[in-house]
C-alpha cells in the first residue's frame, strides 16, 4: 500500500471541535501526572505503588487515549470512509466520559478508594461501549480495501480487549474478587500497549509518516502483514500466559519484540530517506519515539529473564513516555495545524500557512523539554532519589504545560483567521 493508493475523503471530516476537544484536554492529564510525581517521588521505585498506578493511567488513558480517540474521530471517516452517526453528540459524550472516568480511575488507584474505582468502571465502560459501537457502525458499512482501514479495525478490537481487562482489574481491586491479578495485569498491559496503542500507531504511521515527513512509503509486505502478525502473536501469547506456559510465553514475547522492533527500525530507516534536507520537529519526535521503543522492548525482554524491579520501571518510562508520548506529540504538531488549515479552507476563508498556525520555535522548546523530562525520569528511576524524582516531576509538568500552550495557540490562530 502507498499513500497514493488511499482515497482521503476530506469532505467527510467532522467539525474541528470533534477531535480538538480531545487534543486540548490530553495535556492536562500529563500535567497532573507530573504533579503526582512531585508529591509521591517514590512511585519510581516500584510499578505496584499507588502513585505509579495513578500516574501510569493518567498518561496512558488521560493523555494517550484522549489523543487516540480524538484522532480516530478524524481518521475513521477521512481514511477509512467510516462515518460515525451523529458525530457532534457522540464525540461530546465520549470526551466527557473519558475525562471524568480517567479522573475517577486515577484517584481510585492513587488512594485505594473502591467507590471511585467502581465509578471509573461504570463511566469508562459506558464510554468505550459508545465509542466502539459508533466506530463499528461506520466500519461495517465500508469495505476493507487497504492496510490502514483494516489495521484500524484490529486496533479497535485491541482497545475492546484491553478496556475489558482493565475494567475487570479495577473491579477486582474494588470488590476483592478472587482473580489472579498478576496474570490479568500482564494481559492488560500487553493488549493495551501492543494490541491497541501499538497497532493504532502503526496504522496511522502508514499514512502520516510518508505524508507529513516526506519519506518513501513503508514496504508493502510490512503494511500488509505487520498488524495481523502482531495480533496473532499477541493472541497466542495470551493463551500461553493463561496456561502458564513460561517458555512458550517467553518465545512469543520475543517474537512480539522482534515485530515491534521491525516497525521501529523501518520507520527510522524511512526517515533517513526523507526528501527534507533538514529533519523537522515531527521527524525528530518520531526518531526519539522509535529509539525509546526499541530500548523499552529490550528492558521488557530482560525483565522476563531477570527478576529486578528496576527493569519494568525503565520499560514503562521508555515505552510510555519515550515511545508513545513522543510519537503522539509529533503527530499532534502536524495534525492540529493541518486540520485548522483544512477547515479554514473548506469554509472558503484565506487560510494562513501552517508554519504561521504552528511556528517552529515553540515546538522546538517543547520537544527539548520533553527530551529533558525523559532523561530526568530515567535518572530518577535508576538513582532512587526522592529529590531527583521531584525534579523529574517538575520537568514533566513543564513539558505538558508547553504542549497545552502550543495547542491553545493554534486554536487562537485559527479563531483569529476566521474573525479576519
Amino acid at each position: 500500500m502507498t499513500t497514493a493508493d488511499l482515497s482521503l475523503s476530506y469532505e467527510a471530516a467532522p467539525a474541528f471541535s470533534a477531535p480538538l476537544r480531545f487534543f486540548i484536554t490530553a495535556p492536562l492529564f500529563g500535567l497532573v501526572a507530573g504533579l503526582v510525581l512531585i508529591g509521591a517521588p517514590e512511585l519510581l521505585e516500584s510499578r505496584w505503588t499507588a502513585g505509579a498506578l495513578a500516574a501510569t493511567h493518567l498518561i496512558a488513558v488521560g493523555f494517550m487515549l484522549n489523543v487516540m480517540f480524538g484522532a480516530l474521530f478524524q481518521i475513521l471517516p477521512v481514511v477509512a470512509g467510516a462515518v460515525m452517526p451523529n458525530t457532534p453528540t457522540i464525540s461530546g459524550l465520549v470526551h466527557l466520559g473519558l475525562a471524568t472516568g480517567t479522573a475517577s480511575l486515577a484517584w481510585g488507584l492513587g488512594t485505594g478508594s473502591p467507590p471511585f474505582l467502581v465509578t471509573a468502571v461504570v463511566v469508562l465502560g459506558a464510554t468505550f461501549a459508545i465509542f466502539l459501537a459508533a466506530a463499528a457502525y461506520g466500519l461495517l458499512r465500508t469495505p476493507v480495501a487497504q492496510a490502514t482501514p483494516r489495521d484500524l479495525r484490529l486496533a479497535l478490537v485491541g482497545f475492546a480487549i484491553a478496556g475489558t481487562l482493565g475494567m475487570l482489574l479495577a473491579t477486582t481491586l474494588a470488590r476483592g474478587l478472587a482473580l489472579p491479578l498478576p496474570m490479568l495485569v500482564k494481559l492488560h498491559v500487553g493488549w493495551a500497549w501492543l494490541g491497541a496503542s501499538g497497532v493504532l500507531l502503526a496504522a496511522a504511521s502508514w499514512v502520516v509518516v510518508p505524508m507529513f515527513q516526506i519519506t518513501p512509503n513503508y514496504p508493502a509486505k510490512l503494511t500488509r502483514y505487520w498488524a495481523v502478525a502482531t495480533c496473532a502473536a499477541l493472541a497466542l501469547w495470551s493463551v500461553a500466559v493463561l496456561m502458564e506456559l513460561a517458555l512458550v510465553e517467553l518465545l512469543l514475547a520475543a517474537a512480539l519484540a522482534v515485530l515491534s522492533a521491525t516497525y521501529a527500525i523501518t520507520t527510522v530507516r524511512l526517515q533517513t530517506q526523507s526528501r527534507r534536507s533538514v529533519p523537522d520537529n515531527t521527524t525528530r519526535a518520531f526518531q526519539l519515539s522509535m529509539v525509546s521503543l526499541i530500548a523499552g522492548l529490550a528492558c521488557v525482554i530482560l525483565a522476563h529473564r531477570f527478576d529486578h524491579e528496576l527493569l519494568p520501571i525503565l520499560a514503562g518510562v521508555l515505552i510510555l513516555h519515550g515511545g508513545f508520548v513522543s510519537a503522539i506529540t509529533g503527530m499532534l504538531y502536524k495534525i492540529v495545524p493541518f486540520l485548522a488549515w483544512l477547515h479554514l479552507s473548506q469554509e472558503g476563508l484565506k487560510a494562513p500557512n501552517m508554519k504561521k498556525l504552528q511556528p517552529d520555535a515553540p515546538v522546538r522548546r517543547h520537544l527539548a523539554a520533553h527530551a529533558i523530562a525523559l532523561v530526568a525520569l530515567l535518572i530518577a528511576a535508576v538513582s532512587g532519589s526522592d529529590l531527583l524524582g521531584r525534579l523529574a516531576g517538575v520537568t514533566v509538568v513543564v513539558e505538558f504545560a508547553l504542549l497545552l500552550a502550543n495547542m491553545v495557540k493554534v486554536l487562537a490562530a485559527y479563531r483569529n483567521a476566521r474573525a479576519a
